[in-house]
């Protein structure tokens, strides 16, 4: 679906002048149109219709009934009650149709939203940034680790968990370049020539494009994540 307007009605909002969207966030359109908010777009407002003087003269506000008008005649109020009620509500009150305020709460709906994708994209570009560089690779190193074993010790005078040390073997970095050999069916002939090792290439685009996203993250984002 593409949106091009969103106009509020009551409990649903109207795509593009012809399309009615529930006030329900399990509702796929829906969803689209806090897409389009977080993309810089804003809804408009319902329509407010203000009353003229005819409509608030003859409202709750207004004259009183009939049968309260005839006792105004017998106390000698009502000249007075229908000047009150045209001093209130004058001629010059014409009415008309104004544009109300954006609910706030599909502008939260949506900051929300955007919140959310926002935490999700930083979570997957920290764990592709920690992924060891293919063109350095990893060094050997050590670890120690527990056996789940105990054994006494005579000097602490307690039974202590036995420890070993792993050695982590190293991973070689990738070779820089690459030999990439073309065959030419019509002069029979084939030509070698040396390229950047594609796959590192490759690494080094996503490891970029993940930095690039860590560093456009907000900071609320990122406290909400890293604490």
């Amino acid at each position: 679906m593409i949106i091009e307007t969103v106009k509020t009605q009551e409990n649903s909002y109207l795509v593009n002048g012809t399309m009615s969207v529930p006030n329900d966030p399990a509702n796929k359109d829906y969803q689209i149109i806090l897409d389009w908010i977080n993309e810089g777009n804003l809804p408009e407002g319902a329509d407010v219709i203000e009353p003229d003087y005819v409509a608030l003269r003859t409202g709750v506000d207004g004259y009183a009934s009939t049968g309260d008008q005839l006792g105004m005649i017998a106390d000698g109020t009502q000249a007075a009650h229908v000047a009150d009620v045209k001093t209130r509500f004058p001629k010059t009150i014409t009415g008309g149709t104004t544009i109300g305020d954006v609910p706030q709460d599909i502008l939260d709906a949506a900051a929300n939203k955007l919140f959310a994708q926002q935490v999700e994209a930083y979570k997957i570009a920290k764990a592709r940034v920690a992924q060891y560089q293919l063109s350095v690779g990893v060094p050997e190193s050590t670890q120690t680790i527990t056996t789940g074993m105990q054994e006494w010790n005579e000097e602490a005078g307690e039974m202590q968990d036995v420890t070993e040390t792993v050695v982590i073997p190293a991973i070689p970095a990738l070779e820089a370049t690459v030999e990439v050999t073309t065959y030419d069916m019509e002069t029979d002939t084939s030509t070698t020539a040396t390229v950047a090792n594609p796959v590192i290439v490759k690494d080094n685009e996503e490891r970029a494009a993940a930095q690039a996203i860590i560093d456009a993250t907000p900071v609320p984002v990122k406290t909400h994540v890293d604490g």
